[in-house]
């Protein structure tokens, strides 16, 4: 079994975008938080890339989620609104947050560094 990458994004052509990027891993796709917490506790995935303004639970109450669910959960932030809301991502329990719109390379960059 290979590595298992959870993306969670309410832009559903992001999404697939991120899956054809992401082709050599197992990727997971969730359009929310709530759905992606859900989907964390079913797969157990490597590494969640977590958007961070999303409908139905935003990315930090669902990166505060996932990490009481496993505290060694590794969790990357995703936003294009990074002054207004990395450092709640971080305090949230992110590894980092990324700054969109990111380039094939850095997000690769942060995969092989956490896996």
């Amino acid at each position: 079994m290979g590595i298992k990458i959870l993306l969670v994004d309410d832009n559903e052509e992001l999404l697939k975008l991120y899956s054809i990027f992401l082709k050599r891993y197992e990727v997971i796709t969730a359009k929310n938080g709530k759905e992606g917490v859900e989907l964390y506790m079913k797969y157990n995935p490597d590494l969640v890339i977590m958007d961070i303004k999303m409908p139905v639970m935003d990315g930090i109450e669902a990166t505060k989620a996932i990490k009481e669910y496993d505290k060694d959960a590794k969790i990357i932030g995703a936003t294009a609104y990074h002054d207004k809301y990395a450092e709640k991502m971080l305090e949230a329990g992110a590894l980092v947050v990324m700054k969109k719109p990111f380039k094939y390379r850095e997000i690769l960059d942060l995969i092989e560094k956490y896996i």
